[in-house]
């Protein structure tokens, strides 16, 4: 932490949001990969889920890269204050000359977006592009369009990244930009997989006209709120030294109906980080095991006594 006591100002501040399983955590992986060395970066990481993960997955042992992570819900509710606070303190204890925010997947870009650029924060950061990822295959699904929280994350970003692009077929692709182009022609639109965001991308400046909104703000909090109130957020938490099958563990999770379902787990094959959403599952190694955790979110009503059980068959 710097010593420094000058004024904070004129900090490089992104936000990177998108609906659950669009690969945020991944882009901002391959973000922090990019940036110059000698930069501070801070990371604001809010999770839906009940005690989180991905603020984990960041984690590394570069003293110039500090993660923050507050699980348990949206940070932008109760007129920004939980926002505020957490901004605050990261700013103060890390005076990083790039802040990234990343709300949950169920967050409202649009209220951390006016938090942001309230008049205490026009000479303390920098606000850059706002950054939507979205799978193009949603764009079908109406659950998702009738969202009033889905469109809003999508009207208040500067430009829109279609992610997972290698999933889809033309005809998604296609609709993707008609759809995109009737919402707003001036928008820009960037195509990647594997969250492969371009850092150059996110240094653009936010347009104040893409958080203006025609329709009452009463209205859309009411349906973001109705929205969020259809997920169910599950976590299991096991000591360290618990192992599973991998195998067994990795087939299981792959049958479930979830959203979003991210562990980090202690199995008989390693230290395994399973992330299965939009019907793909993807696992990937670490050096060591921070936590040993599954995460669900799902509008499937699951209970959580047999799930447990079902997990406990699992151990070796």
């Amino acid at each position: 932490m710097s010593s420094n006591t000058s004024p904070i100002s004129n900090v490089a501040t992104n936000i990177i949001t998108g609906f659950l399983g669009v690969g945020k955590t991944t882009a901002i992986l391959n973000l922090l990969q990019q940036r110059t060395r000698n930069e501070r970066w801070s990371v604001l990481v809010n999770e839906f889920g009940e005690m989180g993960i991905d603020g984990y997955l960041m984690q590394n042992n570069d003293s110039s890269i500090v993660i923050k992570q507050v699980p348990g819900g949206c940070i932008c509710c109760a007129a920004g204050l939980p926002l505020q606070v957490a901004v605050n303190q990261l700013l103060k204890q890390t005076r990083p000359d790039r802040l990234i925010i990343e709300p949950s997947g169920m967050g409202h870009p649009r209220n951390i977006l006016k938090s942001l650029t309230d008049i205490h924060y026009q000479a303390v950061l920098d606000m850059r592009a706002c950054v939507c990822l979205l799978d193009p295959r949603k764009i079908h699904d109406k659950r998702y369009l009738e969202s009033e929280l889905f469109v809003d994350q999508i009207d208040v970003a500067d430009i829109v990244i279609a992610n997972k692009t290698d999933l889809c077929e033309t005809k998604e692709k296609q609709y993707f930009e008609d759809y995109i182009l009737q919402r707003d022609s001036t928008k820009q639109t960037k195509w990647v997989v594997n969250g492969n965001i371009k850092l150059h991308w996110l240094n653009s400046k936010h347009r104040e006209a893409a958080s203006q909104s025609s329709s009452s703000s009463a209205m859309r909090s009411k349906r973001s709120y109705q929205l969020e109130s259809q997920f169910n957020k599950l976590t299991f938490d096991y000591s360290r030294n618990i192992r599973f099958n991998y195998k067994a563990m990795t087939e299981y999770i792959a049958s479930l109906k979830a959203e979003r379902i991210k562990a980090i787990l202690n199995t008989d094959d390693g230290f395994i980080v399973i992330n299965h959403a939009g019907g793909e599952l993807k696992t990937q190694r670490l050096d060591k095991l921070i936590i040993n955790r599954i995460e669900i979110i799902s509008t499937e009503s699951f209970n959580r006594d047999e799930l447990a059980n079902k997990l406990n068959e699992l151990i070796l």
